[in-house]
């Protein structure tokens, strides 16, 4: 049987024999994979539809129960790719690694389609805001995975214009007004703020990344951590953009 989906490249890894195990995002937030044969041949018509984030049209061939198809067919409609662009590319790494991770095979979720094809297309246009769409991407990652809370109101008190302190993982957020927190260790002022612009906005208008923003530097690093905790540690997709950034 063969079927076909809209999809986004995620990771291929080497297998036998010049082959390559290669993992995708389906349309309906679905893990797909497959075997593609002869990806290291120079001739091979499907090479360049194997980059990370590339939005293709796959094929695959085998029975419904089958751990492992063949690929048949993957050609590429639309790449994120902005040759010369180091940092828009280390990023597209990131994001290709953490929804592999995320993603699950049969189970669907377009949410996650949604979200990747998103921020797919505004590194392509705009790749110099590529720190800030991941940030975005990890924002949202976390609220699909069912472990963020709305920041609108307090978890503890319900209060809705004090500043935000700390994240709880019983209470969700937590404001000032209820929550005695150390000045050192509390979230800058302006963190709700940051939170509604993540929230509201698009991929597209996702806020540029500003080291002299407390707020913005705090937030991230907090739902960064908190996300590859869930992932089980470290990337190295992200260490290689750390050292290199």
């Amino acid at each position: 049987m063969i079927r076909t989906y809209s999809a986004i490249v995620l990771k291929a890894t080497p297998y036998a024999e010049g082959a390559a195990v290669v993992s995708f995002l389906s349309e309906h937030g679905e893990r797909l994979s497959g075997v593609a044969k002869g990806v290291k041949k120079p001739t091979a018509k499907w090479v360049a539809a194997f980059e990370p984030m590339g939005m293709v049209k796959v094929s695959f061939f085998g029975k419904e129960h089958t751990d492992l198809k063949r690929v048949t067919r993957c050609e590429l409609s639309f790449s994120p790719l902005t040759l010369g662009h180091l940092e828009s590319s280390l990023v597209m790494a990131c994001l290709a690694d953490l929804f592999d991770r995320v993603a699950r095979e049969g189970v669907e979720d377009d949410r996650l389609y949604r979200l990747l094809s998103a921020c797919g297309r505004a590194l392509k246009a705009d790749p110099g805001n590529a720190l800030g769409i991941l940030a975005y991407a990890e924002h949202w990652l976390l609220h699909c995975m069912g472990l963020l809370p709305h920041p609108r109101v307090c978890g503890r008190c319900g209060n809705d214009v004090a500043p935000l302190v700390l994240l709880s993982p019983e209470q969700g957020w937590c404001c000032a007004s209820c929550t005695p927190a150390d000045p050192v260790e509390a979230l800058p002022p302006g963190s709700r703020e940051y939170l509604r612009r993540l929230r509201t906005g698009g991929a597209e208008v996702a806020p540029r990344l500003d080291p002299a923003d407390e707020a913005q530097v705090a937030v991230t690093a907090l739902l960064r951590a908190r996300l590859l905790q869930e992932l089980g540690g470290g990337l190295k997709s992200y260490d290689v953009l750390w050292r290199t950034v």
